[in-house]
Formats: structure tokens, C-alpha cells, sequence
């Protein structure tokens, strides 16, 4: 008969399961006003829980190595294990991997949140905090088996609302908000894109005229972003639930003088095309005139226009410059 897994991988492991499924019971609790917090604190126990759960099966030692020695550090007595950031270092080798991303990602926003609260979040991260809880279920079934799986137990959160309410964000709030925005901007098109960095669906309407058709409100495709057939589908699926639009080249961009006229509009300040040009090059947001390589952008704030060579601004540096240039000085 084969031998069942050591007394300590299974304890690792009902500690992963137990605070994945703790973080997913706060996040859907309907008066949980600031759940990502909640979420993302346990969602890191659990993980990293995980990982060591696999190191400690495969007989690999996950804990620190005092400087220059061969000797563990301790901490009260007991061994310090590697943090989540660490483990999946090991685990995944390459810092390219969608899935490390979600991690890191991840783990960066607890540091940041881990002392604010901060509620106005909660939406900008969704889609990365799913991601998270899928990326670990797979992990879990791929080295432990589907008898340790928490699928099962999982269910949809049920929504009140077809759209996000925009709620004020607070300075520590922006503050949080501008790093996600960065981050995201950092990460290639391909890990943007990957269902393992940020999980994000449409909810089309499932009809069915037959009873074992329908007896599922809500499920999950598979779907392979390399198969081009899968994507033309999607994509005719995203095309159907789309507001119409009449497609506008640059649309929600400014030009030099459209930036110069909305921070008069909403400061009263009067400011000139060489300000400007100042300011874009304190802020390093685009490159020099005379720079060969015209697409060396901030995408946030600025963006290059092949077809008229010059450049665009967003409302993101618009707004920057109102809060760090006007009301600061």
C-alpha cells in the first residue's frame, strides 16, 4: 500500500486550506467593508503554508541561512521559514511567470495595506485577488491531489449591483491606487493578459431550454489564449456586450494646449507651452525631441502618436500636475 503523506505536510496543509477558505469567507461576507485586507492577510498564510507544505514533501529546507553560515536562523527557538516573496522565488525560478507576478503583486499591496485601512481599493484589485485563489487551487491539486481540493466548497459571490460604484479614495487611498497603476504598467501585454496574473470574465446569460442545461446558474470554460479559434469567440463575445461606440482615434488624451486649458479650467492657473515642456521632463514622462526612440514612454501619462508624430497626454497627467505642481505650490 502506498504511504500517505508525512504528519507535517498534512499539517501545512490543513493550515493552507483552512486560510484560503478564512479569506474567502471574509471577502464575500456583504458587510466586510474592507476585504481585500482580510483576503489578501490570510491569502498569504495560506500560500505560503502551501509552498512549504511541497518543500517539506520534497525534502527541501525553506528556511533562512544565518550570513556566511550553514547554520538556520531561529526566531523564539523555532527555525524562520521563507515568506511567501522567497518561496516563490524557489519555486517558480523565473520572475517572468504570470502566476509569480499575481504573487508579488500581491504581497506588495499587504505591505502597503497592512497598517491602513483602506476600503476604496477593494475594487481595483478583484480580478488579482481571483487570480490568487485559482492560482492556489491548482497548486494544491497538482501536488497534493483533488481529495485536498476546496473547490467544492467555493461558491460564486452573488452581486447586487451590474457595475462599480465609484467611492472617493482618501490620500493613503491614491497613494495605494497610483501603485497599482504603476505595476501594471511595468508587466508586458502577455502577463496583463494571463488569467494567472488578474482573472477577469464577462457574465453573458446562460439559456437553456432543457433542465440539465440550465441547473447551473454559473460556470467556468477553459479557455486557451493561444487557440485562435477560443479568441475569435471571445472576442465576438466581448464585441456583443460592448456599449456602442463610434470608434475616435485618442479618445480621452490631450494635446499640449487641451492640458495647458483644462488645468485653467479646473485651477483658474494660467500656464504656458514651455511650463509644460518643464514639466515633462522633470517628471520623465516621455522622451526628448531629438530622442530616436518615440514610443520611450510613462504609457500612464503620456503616449506616442505614430500617425501624427507627436505626442498625447492622459487625464492621469493632467491630474498630476493639478496635485504636485498647483495645489502643492
Amino acid at each position: 500500500m502506498p504511504r500517505g503523506l508525512p504528519k507535517k505536510v498534512l499539517a501545512l496543509l490543513e493550515k493552507a486550506k483552512d486560510s484560503a477558505l478564512l479569506a474567502v469567507e471574509i471577502y464575500n461576507k456583504p458587510r466586510t467593508s474592507f476585504k481585500s485586507s482580510g483576503f489578501i492577510t490570510l491569502m498569504t498564510i495560506a500560500y505560503a503554508a502551501l509552498f512549504h507544505a511541497y518543500f517539506e514533501k520534497k525534502g527541501i529546507k525553506y528556511f533562512h541561512r544565518k550570513k556566511d553560515s550553514r547554520r538556520y536562523e531561529r526566531v523564539d527557538g523555532d527555525y524562520k521559514a521563507w515568506e511567501l516573496p522567497r518561496c516563490a522565488e524557489e519555486y517558480y525560478k523565473s520572475k517572468s511567470e504570470p502566476i509569480y507576478k499575481n504573487i508579488d503583486f500581491i504581497y506588495r499591496i499587504r505591505n502597503k495595506i497592512e497598517h491602513r485601512f483602506i476600503p476604496e481599493i477593494d475594487n481595483h484589485i478583484l480580478g488579482e485577488c481571483q487570480a490568487m485563489l485559482i492560482n492556489f487551487e491548482y497548486m494544491l491539486e497538482k501536488h497534493f491531489g483533488i481529495k485536498h481540493s476546496i473547490s467544492d466548497i467555493l461558491n460564486i459571490p452573488l452581486q447586487t449591483s451590474r457595475g462599480k460604484r465609484k467611492i472617493p479614495s482618501s490620500t493613503d487611498a491614491q497613494k495605494v491606487i497610483d501603485f497599482i497603476k504603476n505595476y501594471r504598467s511595468s508587466l508586458s501585454k502577455k502577463i496583463k493578459d494571463s488569467q494567472n496574473f488578474s482573472f477577469k470574465v464577462f457574465l453573458v446569460p446562460k439559456i437553456g431550454n432543457h433542465r440539465n442545461t440550465s441547473d447551473v446558474a454559473i460556470e467556468f470554460v477553459d479557455f486557451d489564449l493561444d487557440d485562435k479559434n477560443q479568441l475569435g469567440n471571445i472576442e465576438q463575445i466581448q464585441a456583443l456586450i460592448k456599449y456602442k461606440q463610434v470608434p475616435v482615434a485618442n479618445q480621452g488624451k490631450y494635446r499640449v494646449k487641451d492640458v495647458i486649458s483644462e488645468i485653467k479650467t479646473k485651477t483658474g492657473k494660467k500656464l504656458t507651452p514651455h511650463w509644460h515642456v518643464q514639466m515633462w521632463k522633470k517628471y520623465k514622462v516621455r522622451p526628448g525631441a531629438h530622442e530616436s526612440k518615440k514610443d520611450k514612454c510613462k504609457p500612464r501619462y503620456c503616449q506616442y502618436d505614430v500617425v501624427h508624430n507627436d505626442y498625447v497626454y492622459t487625464e492621469d497627467w493632467v491630474n498630476l500636475l493639478i496635485k504636485e505642481e498647483i495645489v502643492k505650490n
